[in-house]
């Protein structure tokens, strides 16, 4: 039988009962279905109020069979065609991203700067108005590895002030902590179902902005992840282009649902935040901080270094053995460890992971 392990990752996350049920047993079993549909839309506009949008008609929640980073790579392929693009990167997932780009052959340009640093407005600027052929700008609001929020408004307003249109990866920071999309007026904007929002990994989420879907309706050089040919099936049909699993839709209706009958997003963000702190509160007096500056922290996913000796794939082994499964911070680190509270967890798993801690670190 396999240890039911309390995970403090940053997605996937521990879910709730109610979203294991609806996995499980979903309300309609095809995506053809005329309930698959009526589920679909209740998603898409619980989607759009827990992220924060105000006017649900200027955004439609556009569904991917995808991972974030199969999301992100959709919302590269939609920019492609308006020409040149500038990528933003202070961490681990800027990276990839580039490296998705730079495979795919795409024409843009890097602004790469520290990872232990906001990216820089300013410079985001200069390196705009520097090239007149930069078309297009994609960046990260959240760098998980590192739990380092960028300002996600202030570089969105400040690109398309400039005439770009705009990409966000979300991934990390929707339904984590308060994000305005609207503010930063950025047009397309990615989620995924494995993270904070609490539903089963496999559905990419792209906030598509409705206004913004005539210039981007070139055909891209992906079929499968043509993001504005989904946004326009699914927003005229409430159905996707191709199949999709419908146990996976289920799973997110049913994590919206949980997250509004649960005291609403505003307690989810409070609790996210709460439990991160009384695990950094407890870790402190055992000389366990935290790696980054408390200024920068999102403090959603918080990287702490580990006693010397003591690397990451021993500490791991020991807290499994504990019944909890950490992640690590940046791959193949060995120095540090990463607790998220995301998930859904409630004081009694807070209070099991501190006993563990200190176990584990003979306190």
């Amino acid at each position: 039988m396999r240890p039911d392990l309390i995970l403090f990752t940053p997605g996937p996350v521990r879910i709730p009962s109610l979203v294991a049920e609806y996995l499980a047993h979903p309300p309609c079993n095809y995506h053809r279905q005329d309930a698959f549909s009526r589920m679909f839309s209740e998603t898409e506009q619980s989607l759009k109020k827990l992220v924060g949008i105000k006017n649900a008609d200027a955004y439609f929640a556009t569904i991917l069979t995808a991972t974030g980073t199969g999301a992100n790579e959709g919302c590269i392929y939609a920019l492609e065609p308006l020409g040149k693009g500038l990528l933003l990167s202070n961490g681990f997932f800027g990276a990839r991203v580039i490296d998705q780009a730079r495979q795919a052959g795409v024409n843009f340009t890097a602004l790469e700067s520290a990872q232990d640093k906001p990216i820089d407005v300013d410079a985001v600027v200069k390196a705009i108005e520097s090239d007149q052929d930069i078309k297009w700008l994609w960046f990260v609001s959240h760098e998980t590895r590192t739990g380092l929020k960028n300002p996600f408004e202030a570089i969105g307003s400040a690109a398309k002030a400039r005439g770009l249109y705009v990409a966000a990866d979300l991934i990390s920071s929707a339904y984590a902590y308060p994000i305005d999309i609207e503010a930063s007026g950025v047009d397309l904007v990615t989620a995924s179902s494995a993270k904070a929002i609490q539903a089963a990994p496999g559905l990419g989420i792209v906030f598509t902005k409705k206004a913004s879907v005539a210039a981007l309706s070139a055909k891209p050089r992906s079929y499968y992840l043509d993001v504005i040919a989904e946004y326009k099936k699914q927003s005229a049909e409430l159905q996707p282009r191709f199949a999709q699993p419908v146990a996976l839709h289920a799973a997110l209706r049913a994590a919206c649902m949980h997250l509004e009958k649960s005291g609403g997003i505003d307690a989810h963000f409070t609790r996210i935040q709460r439990q991160m702190q009384a695990l950094i509160d407890h870790l402190a007096p055992i000389g366990v901080h935290p790696l980054l500056d408390e200024t920068y922290r999102s403090n959603i996913a918080v990287n702490f270094r580990l006693p010397v000796g003591m690397p990451y794939s021993d500490f791991s082994r020991r807290m499994e053995e504990q019944g909890y499964f950490c992640l690590y911070g940046i791959p193949g680190d060995q120095s540090h460890f990463q607790l998220s509270t995301i998930g859904d967890l409630d004081d009694s798993h807070i209070a099991g992971v501190k006993q563990a801690l200190s176990r584990v670190f003979g306190r």
